[in-house]
């Protein structure tokens, strides 16, 4: 996980702010989610009658990381917001980990359209777009529970390059335990249904044509069939509303900026201070932030002298972070598997005396 993050994008607040450059204040409303209390289908259907009703609903998700490479991956219209003028996406984290703009194309696979990111979550693998305009097929999020051996309908766009694409299969389990590569573990719907990458992000709906699942491809290997996954819809819903009620949305000029779940900032800025007579140097806090969100506000100062600092993690594990200049001392504490909660002390010496400074880590949301 990437902890230090230096362009945050979200959007939408639940409450009145103002903002910035030319633009008008704006009372953010919460956007609006389709339940089951909404019917798609009257009494479970065919694989092609969930197909009729939902297929519009999902779309082509290409998020691109430079002028050369991208990815592609799938995503369903869900949610919209009338006064804003957005409509949302949910996809997969890793769908669009790394990129820098995004493109969705929608079911008639001709109209393709500029997209924003609103924010995510990367350890549950759970992502939000936003488009403009709300005239579009939204899917109905179920909110009933799966049962083993229920039948299921999935669209995406496997391998990226055949969006619309539409396999059926039957729930193996439930609450599956995988862990993906780097070490973490999802409770996830298993399916016997054809999922390969691209897939990612794309719908997993139920008979009464209900979204039920978010397809995650990241844990399907090459070789292996009849074996898929998908994060529960109530998982995925818990992130999605966690992210609109902290995103941050510039009305002015279709801007956002917010936080990714789990990401944190520390409020100070260290350089290397050389000793004008004895030689050496010594890493000092020469900047400050003024967001309290961040970590170490109000407990720094400038021109404090970094003397030691140590971590206590959330199972109570001390750990000394050692350095040898400002950037060395930087790169460690964002490498140091550190997470929201956990404590850090800083041992300084200000104005010749010695001090213990001990602060803990906060979600980072840009004011």
């Amino acid at each position: 996980m990437k902890y230090k993050i230096s362009a945050l994008f979200a959007l939408i607040l639940i409450f009145t702010l103002t903002s910035c450059n030319n633009d008008q204040q704006v009372k953010q409303s919460s956007a609006i989610i389709n339940t089951n209390d909404t019917e798609i289908l009257e009494e479970p259907g065919t694989v092609a009658s969930v197909v009729d009703a939902t297929y519009d609903s999902v779309v082509s998700v290409r998020a691109n990381v430079d002028q050369i490479s991208y990815s592609m991956g799938s995503g369903t219209l869900f949610s919209y917001n009338d006064e804003l003028n957005l409509s949302y996406i949910l996809t997969c984290y890793h769908v669009i980990d790394g990129a820098t703009s995004f493109t969705v194309t929608l079911a008639d696979q001709e109209t393709t359209i500029d997209a924003n990111l609103v924010g995510g979550d990367p350890t549950n693998d759970i992502a939000v777009l936003s488009i403009l305009g709300t005239n579009y097929t939204y899917a109905t999020i179920s909110t009933s529970e799966l049962d083993l051996g229920n039948q299921i309908v999935i669209i995406g766009n496997p391998l990226g390059t055949l969006p619309g694409s539409v396999t059926s299969g039957y729930v193996s389990y439930i609450n599956r335990k995988v862990v993906s590569e780097d070490y973490r573990t999802m409770e996830l719907i298993q399916t016997d249904a054809s999922i390969n990458s691209g897939n990612s992000g794309g719908a997993m709906f139920d008979m009464l044509g209900r979204l039920c699942g978010v397809v995650n491809a990241k844990y399907v290997d090459d070789g292996v069939e009849g074996l898929g996954f998908a994060i529960p819809i109530n998982k995925a819903i818990d992130v999605v509303n966690s992210i609109f009620e902290t995103a941050i949305y510039n009305d002015g000029n279709w801007t956002t900026k917010g936080y990714y779940i789990g990401s944190y900032e520390f409020a100070f800025v260290l350089s290397d201070i050389s000793y004008s007579l004895f030689g050496g140097s010594y890493v000092a806090v020469t900047g400050l932030s003024n967001n309290t969100t961040t970590s170490g506000y109000n407990y720094l100062q400038l021109y404090d002298e970094i003397v030691s600092v140590s971590a206590e993690l959330h199972d109570g594990t001390i750990i000394d972070i050692n350095f040898t200049s400002a950037n060395n001392l930087i790169q460690k504490l964002y490498n140091s598997n550190l997470s929201i909660g956990d404590k850090i002390t800083i041992n300084i010496i200000r104005n010749r005396t010695e001090k213990s400074l001990t602060f803990t880590i906060t979600q980072f949301i840009p004011l």
